[in-house]
């Protein structure tokens, strides 16, 4: 087809650097598509002016249309996505907003991607203002967005339970993987407990050090390393690894690149990940796929992916933590069964297929203007 729809991407809630998980699943996300999706829709990228820099590659394959705004206040975030995004997009079709919410206001047919409802259902975890605004404008979009896209299988059901909308306009956009090893992979001698996740309530870092603490009184060489950016349970953390009496074998990293972070995955003994609440759970992906067993969280979107309920642990359970880490640590068959079973499931979730279910969902957003 000759004819390119002009679908506009509504990016300016995604700031460089600050907002985590929701900046690597839109670049991501929208690279499968430039490399794997149809070559008649072609959307134009709108974002904060540090996007284009921090992501050239993504001005390879869309045009991308910059708002004079660095992004870090967010209450001009808000404002620019109602005035310079509205006139911007006076001649679009249709736009898609990735931040989780819809604009105030917004006069053409819209999809917005929801990442999780944790804002509804944990308002605790964000600070007053923010929860209050979130627990506002959240079920607002829903309703109001003519489709919406969830990250996750888990999160498309929550929304289609928990709204009085149209199941059908509710889709999947899965994140995915570029490449799957072959085998398992080895692992180091040294047994290493790995947990790639920033401290925030919710990632439940203080179950795992406790976990962590019974299996090295009885092994003597297990090493736990945590990466991530320090959040809002970060005291806490810091205080329960002090405190720790395997203090010594308790590596912190900070943030590492991702070249640095596929090196420290493939050396580990196992991927631990008991977050109780994930909107989808990339880093056990990137584990599945690169041959390491995972232990997570049960009633998460992780769980799915995994589907191996053997190494599913209720997020609390301190000693089935410590029961399903030791057997993928002791038991090299249970490891490489896990590994091998994990790598087959990674599968699923190969970019191309997430390419797929996005040119669903743009397709479905753009058969709306003629409604």
């Amino acid at each position: 087809m000759d004819f390119q729809p002009h679908l506009a991407v509504n990016l300016l809630s995604i700031v460089p650097g600050r907002v985590g998980g929701a900046e690597e699943y839109a670049v991501r996300t929208l690279l499968a598509f430039a490399e794997h999706g149809p070559s008649d829709i072609r959307p134009t990228l709108y974002t904060v002016n540090s996007f284009e820099q921090a992501h050239p590659e993504l001005a390879n394959h869309f045009e991308v249309v910059s708002c004079p705004i660095d992004g870090t206040v967010r209450s001009r975030r808000v404002l620019a996505e109602s005035t310079w995004l509205m006139n911007k997009t006076k001649s679009a079709l249709a736009v898609h907003h990735l931040g989780g919410r819809l604009p105030v206001r917004t006069n053409k047919p819209s999809c917005v991607t929801i990442h999780d409802l944790q804002p509804l259902d944990y308002p605790a975890n964000f600070s007053p203002i923010k929860a209050a605004y979130l627990s506002w404008a959240i079920p607002r979009s829903i309703r109001r967005a003519d489709v919406v896209v969830a990250v996750s299988d888990h999160v498309a059901e929550r929304i289609r339970a928990g709204f009085p909308i149209d199941p059908e306009k509710v889709l999947t956009v899965s994140s995915g993987v570029q490449e799957i090893a072959k085998q398992p992979a080895k692992p180091n001698t040294t047994p290493v407990i790995l947990y790639p996740a920033a401290t925030y309530p919710h990632k439940n870092h203080l179950v795992l050090i406790r976990a962590f603490e019974e299996i090295a009184d009885r092994h003597s060489d297990v090493q736990l390393i945590l990466t991530g950016v320090a959040g809002r349970a970060e005291s806490e953390v810091a205080r329960a690894i002090e405190e720790s009496r395997h203090v010594d074998r308790i590596e912190r990293t900070g943030r590492v690149s991702s070249a640095m972070m596929k090196k420290i995955v493939e050396t580990a003994t196992v991927l631990a990940f008991p977050s109780s609440y994930e909107g989808f759970g990339l880093p056990v992906l990137e584990a599945m796929a690169a041959g390491v067993p995972v232990v997570v969280s049960s009633g998460t979107p992780a769980a799915e992916i995994i589907n191996q309920p053997n190494l599913t642990v209720s997020p609390e359970d301190v000693q089935g933590w410590v029961s399903a880490l030791e057997r993928v640590i002791l038991d090299e068959q249970q490891r490489n069964e896990a590994a091998s079973h994990g790598l087959i499931r990674a599968e699923k979730y190969r970019w191309e297929n997430s390419a797929e279910q996005l040119e669903r969902a743009w397709r479905q957003l753009l058969s709306r203007k003629n409604k």
